[in-house]
């Protein structure tokens, strides 16, 4: 069934108080920033998150920081503050406001400065370093939700790597891709080939291109088997999460390989960030596609053209038998996809398949949460007893004739803990 023009609405608006924004903002951590793009006492960033801008920064002790953008006095940016003693002073007249999010100084200000300090609106807001990004919580309250701390968010810094870019497409094409399983053998056969040169399992998905799909539902969202029949092997199974409200966990295409989050966050309407989070849970990762990345903040590449020349494939270079002509990156060849679709995609007038049962149940399952919002509830999957954001493995592999697909899950590697 075709989604209306009011369910497209709804799940993809989030500036200027759409309900998806405002659930977002109250009910979830946000990823701000790659960890080590902020300097002990280095220049702050402007990020942009849900059609409003804020500053972060790190103070000289290491802690972070991350306030509205403009100064509360006449609106300059604290992009440009100086940032000193743990905290960041504005340039225009002075104001001066600390990591922990209190103004401490109005040197322009005649008579009892503490006070007048303390009545100043000024909005600070919560912030947790893990996992090498920082994220923020953007809502009211002393409470902040759970902390989504996935697979890779206690291991030590030489098992993962963090790298994102910005896009200029709404945020659920992303969101959506990350739980498409059958586009990896079509997309990405090419970049399958070439990474799997010393041989692995994801090669199995440009054999068999009609997943046969089964889902698991978990607190967090879900789970889902695509079960592939090798009519040599048996049956090769990705057992991928989907984690509320935009990570796809995904399984690593080796044993005891590393696996990938990949999560697609909302800068505004029409913009998002593609974040990709490579993890190896039993060693250190090392060098990989992933992990080789030249600037944390703008990898994988965007497409290098426009609509006008094909976003820059190289047709020769598919002449020449590659699958899609973006050599540059698996993230450059998704990131075409997401800039052809336009920059907010229409679902209402597609034509779905069985292979895209998981992408319809990230739909269902975020109306289902926005409208909970709209009801003035909680969501559900946003904070329940049951939650817990270490158990969304994935692992992929060939079954065994007559194995359910749980066993292989149940086999997975144990969660990284603290310490």
């Amino acid at each position: 069934m075709a989604m209306t023009r009011e369910e497209n609405d709804l799940l993809t608006q989030v500036d200027n108080g759409a309900p998806m924004g405002e659930m977002f903002r109250q009910h979830y951590w946000l990823p701000a920033v790659p960890s080590s793009k902020l300097e002990a006492g280095g220049a702050p960033m402007r990020i942009r998150l849900l059609g409003s801008n804020y500053v972060v920064f790190r103070a000289d002790d290491g802690r972070v920081g991350c306030f509205d953008e403009l100064c509360p006095h006449r609106k300059a940016s604290l992009v440009l503050a100086q940032n000193e003693d743990n905290a960041l002073r504005c340039i225009y007249h002075g104001w001066k406001f600390s990591v922990d999010g209190r103004m401490i100084e109005a040197p322009n200000q005649v008579g009892d400065q503490e006070r007048f300090c303390r009545n100043v609106r000024f909005n600070a807001y919560r912030v947790e370093d893990r996992g090498g990004i920082v994220w923020v919580w953007l809502g009211r309250g002393e409470t902040p939700p759970p902390f989504p701390d996935l697979p890779f968010t206690y291991l030590p810094a030489d098992q993962r790597s963090v790298t994102s870019q910005e896009v200029p497409t709404n945020w659920l094409q992303g969101v959506e891709a990350s739980m498409d399983s059958s586009h990896v053998g079509v997309l990405h056969e090419s970049t399958t080939q070439i990474t799997a040169s010393g041989g692995n399992q994801r090669i199995n998905m440009t054999k068999a291109l009609a997943p046969r799909m089964e889902f698991e539902d978990r607190p967090y969202g879900y789970r889902y088997a695509a079960l592939r029949e090798m009519s040599d092997q048996g049956v090769y199974a990705r057992i991928n999460n989907f984690v509320m409200p935009w990570y796809g966990v995904i399984c690593a295409p080796e044993p005891n390989g590393p696996a990938t989050v990949f999560f697609s966050t909302p800068v505004d309407d029409t913009t998002h960030r593609a974040w990709f989070v490579h993890y190896n849970v039993h060693r250190p990762l090392g060098m990989t596609i992933m992990s080789a990345t030249p600037d944390v903040w703008n990898f994988p590449p965007l497409p290098p053209g426009t609509a006008a020349d094909g976003w820059g494939q190289n047709r020769d270079l598919m002449k020449r038998g590659h699958a899609t002509g973006f050599p540059q990156h698996l993230g450059t060849e998704d990131f075409a996809m997401f800039l052809s679709q336009g920059p907010i995609h229409d679902r209402t007038d597609e034509q779905l398949c069985s292979a895209d049962a998981a992408v319809v149940k990230v739909r269902q399952l975020l109306l289902r949460s926005v409208r909970e919002f709209l009801d003035g509830k909680i969501p559900h999957l946003a904070n329940n007893p049951d939650l817990d954001y270490r158990t969304a493995n994935s692992v992929g592999g060939l079954l065994r004739p007559g194995e359910d697909w749980r066993s292989l899950a149940a086999d997975a590697a144990p969660v990284a803990t603290a310490g």
